[in-house]
């Protein structure tokens, strides 16, 4: 039991990493580097937007996330010695957060330039959420099914 508990907690935590990442340190990154708002566009109401789609990228990776850990613990049989279609179904989860940045990208408020920065961060969170929490924190049965779990896993204390 304390195994389910312990790789929740850890999905909780990067999620709330990224939540940080996405209020504070990010847009205080962004006002470093601002993007060329048009003239009836305020910074602030922009990083208002850019708060709200980089929260829509890390909702989507938690949401996959905790969609793998409930498939990887219910549906998938640990002692069934069948890996087919695990990598299949976590790749295909890996699609939600890819829907997401790409729709943070289209409707975040539109600037005249200089939004690689917005982009990237939308990037890191929605995909680095659901890679690092699917990558340690996945039940026993599909553990090892992320691309490059066996490698990472193999290099944690737990």
């Amino acid at each position: 039991m304390w195994e389910h508990v312990y790789c929740i907690l850890g999905i909780l935590f990067f999620t709330a990493l990224f939540v940080f990442l996405a209020i504070v340190v990010e847009p205080l990154i962004l006002e470093d580097f601002p993007p060329q708002l048009r003239t009836n566009l305020t910074m602030t109401q922009w990083l208002e937007s850019f708060e709200l789609w980089a929260l829509v990228c890390v909702g989507a990776a938690v949401a996959a996330s905790f969609l793998w850990y409930g498939f990887g613990q219910n549906v998938f049989n640990a002692n069934s010695g069948k890996s087919y279609g695990k990598r299949g179904l976590w790749g295909f989860l890996f699609i939600l957060p890819v829907c997401a940045v790409i729709f943070s990208i289209f409707l975040v408020e539109e600037a005249e330039s200089s939004l690689w920065l917005a982009y990237l961060c939308f990037v890191v969170n929605g995909l680095l959420p659901y890679y690092v929490s699917t990558v340690l924190f996945s039940p026993v049965s599909v553990k090892y099914t992320p691309i490059g779990a066996e490698g990472i896993r193999s290099q944690c204390p737990w």
